[in-house]
């Protein structure tokens, strides 16, 4: 998509403000005659047509919003900068916890937390533990240390502003003493597990000497929060459609599912949404995309099977990186017929891919042994996921496009950089480009409410459709008064009438939540160790790194041989399937298809700095 995003039409363009002396500024006042102050720190650009203020330096205290730009889930972005004679210049915030039609701050953490759901307070800190990393190589972990600076919208952490480590960072140490009166407070059933990791968590972070605490506490807290998941029931029912589009003489879209589907529980069919918008020459894209959603569904169907059989819960971390192998072997069969056909430049066939995997597993609780849904997300390109209920509209990804990954590299504000020319080239794209240069972005979810997820190509996502639209839709949905086949029917017609210059591909996953009564998990329950961090079957260490059964260490692949062997073996079987598929669907599909056209259109390039 080459075009400027501007906001939303249903959504205020409510700023927090970051500044020396903006407190005493009165209520109404318009600054710079465009910002007109509704609160202390929070103002309206009443001009929002207009391009924001920016200098032509960024001044040091935005760079590390701009770093943090692939998590604007939880972190706000630079808007603009106002500058004057003799003042230091003042930091407008976009996608700050405002809410986005009363212009009032999302409550904080502390007032939140009295209210929730054992699972939802979990999984609040899980979100603040998986930030701590991020923003401490940033120098701005202190930022989730401020009681009033961690703002809660539903199930999601949102930063108010970063802050920095000044004088100096601090440790988990003190995100530990931070924790210690919510864990005082929390739900009745998580008291006494929760103290207890917060005090070894503080006790360990101070003596440790290496990371071998840091993976444990990772791993206990991971326990903590599927033990509470566990006690969510969650009924998924799935509906997809493409659509070519009005002025488009082919469609390039391709989904899973196409038309409905309803995994049952336990029957071991694969509960996934896949979307491809295929890229590249005369019907490449077309090709890349039907073969990258049929290959993804074989290969996740296996690792589905091992995940669903270990007897140990599989940590997030090897999930994910499990699932960008299988996006990564789909990049690697395209790229080779890339190679092989002699593509070259605008002529390379590949997809963009917006995938939602709920992966199920068993943890053992004071009930026993209970299925636990997990929903991990990856996308590549700028097809996207957005999370919708009754309440709001989370969009969970961020594009992979040249106006990104000019905010990433520091050098423009996004609300600059997405009016270049190039704003909306793809700068990921699956197939293209050897893995060395792929970089699929996962991640994992829990979901506790009843809601939609969504995934689309940019034939409806662009010009803020979905932004715009989404409460004309959810009700209907979550009520069960329109059929999912209806709302995927009625979202494509929304992107042929508004969006018609592209295909469009749309995958609506409605999950149905019931809650359990809560139970405690005792001390010892929760010390039970999860699966391996590091150390993997030699088939998944073949399909991550390469190796041969050789290549591993001899005692280790000894001591798991017995419990691990059957489902090593099944794997390979469904890598191998998924290997002679994907080569005699290519070949098919090669050969139906007329020979590239020597003049294409333009494609959005794939290239990167």
């Amino acid at each position: 998509m080459n075009r400027p995003e501007r906001l939303p039409s249903r959504y205020k363009p409510y700023l927090w403000v970051l500044g020396e002396g903006i407190e005493t500024l009165p209520v109404n006042e318009l600054v710079g005659q465009r910002f007109r102050v509704i609160a202390p720190h929070i103002w309206l650009d009443t001009q929002p047509e207009l391009r924001p203020p920016a200098p032509d330096t960024l001044p040091p205290r935005a760079i590390p919003y701009l770093k943090a730009h692939p998590y604007r889930l939880h972190v706000p972005g630079v808007y603009g900068i106002l500058e004057g004679s003799g003042i230091a210049p003042i930091v407008l915030l976009d996608n700050s916890p405002i809410h986005p039609q009363s212009g009032e701050l999302l409550p904080s953490l502390e007032t939140a937390w009295a209210e929730a759901s054992p699972v939802r307070q979990i999984h609040w800190l899980w979100q603040i533990w998986e930030l701590w990393p991020v923003l401490s190589e940033l120098g701005v972990a202190n930022s989730l240390l401020k009681r009033d600076n961690v703002r809660i919208e539903g199930w999601r952490v949102r930063l108010q502003e970063l802050v920095s480590h000044q004088p100096q960072p601090e440790s988990i140490a003190a995100l530990a003493e931070v924790w210690q009166p919510l864990a005082q407070s929390a739900h009745p059933t998580m008291v006494e597990p929760l103290t207890d990791f917060v005090g070894s968590l503080h006790s360990q972070s101070r003596e440790g000497s290496d990371n071998t605490w840091l993976e444990q506490a990772t791993a206990r807290l991971n326990q903590l929060l599927l033990a509470q998941a566990a006690q969510v029931s969650v009924r998924v029912s799935l509906a997809g459609a493409t659509s070519a589009g009005p002025t488009q003489p082919r469609n390039e879209d391709t989904c899973f599912p196409d038309g409905v589907y309803q995994p049952a529980i336990d029957s071991g069919a694969p509960c996934l949404g896949i979307v491809c918008d295929g890229v590249g020459g005369h019907a490449g894209g077309e090709v890349a995309s039907q073969l990258a959603v049929q290959s993804l569904q074989l290969q996740l169907r296996a690792l589905l099977t091992e995940a669903q059989e270990e007897s140990q819960v599989l940590p997030p971390t090897i999930i994910k990186q499990q699932i960008e192998a299988v996006i990564r072997i789909v990049n690697d069969v395209i790229n080779h017929q890339n190679d092989n056909q002699s593509r070259a430049e605008r002529q390379r066939m590949g997809t963009t891919l917006a995938m939602a995997v709920v992966v199920p597993q068993r943890i053992e609780t004071e009930q026993g042994w209970m299925r636990v849904d997990e929903l991990y997300i990856a996308h590549v390109g700028d097809s996207r996921a957005y999370w919708i209920t009754p309440d709001y509209c989370h969009l969970l990804t961020v594009d992979h496009d040249i106006a990104g990954r000019e905010v990433i590299a520091g050098r423009q504000l996004w609300s600059i950089a997405q009016e270049r020319p190039d704003a909306g080239a793809l700068t990921q794209a699956v197939g293209t480009r050897s893995t060395d240069y792929l970089h699929p972005f996962v991640q994992r979810f829990i979901v506790d409410e009843t809601g939609v997820l969504l995934l689309c190509s940019d034939g409806l996502s662009d010009y803020h459709r979905v932004e715009d639209a989404w409460a004309n839709y959810i009700g209907l949905i979550v009520k069960d008064i329109v059929s999912l086949e209806s709302a995927v029917a009625s979202w494509i017609e929304l992107a042929n009438q508004k969006n018609g210059h592209d295909n469009a591909a749309v995958v609506l996953m409605h999950f149905k939540a019931t809650t359990k009564t809560p139970v405690a998990l005792s001390t010892e329950v929760m010390d039970r160790p999860e699966g391996p961090q590091t150390e993997l079957t030699a088939a998944s260490r073949a399909l991550l790194y390469g190796e041969t059964p050789a290549d591993s260490d001899d005692g280790a692949a000894a001591d798991r041989a017995g419990a691990l062997k059957p489902r090593s073996i099944a794997w390979w079987v469904w890598l191998l399937a998924a290997v002679i598929v994907v080569g005699g669907a290519f070949s098919l599909l090669t050969l139906l298809r007329p020979p590239a056209d020597p003049n294409p259109g333009p494609v959005p390039s794939q290239n990167e700095p």
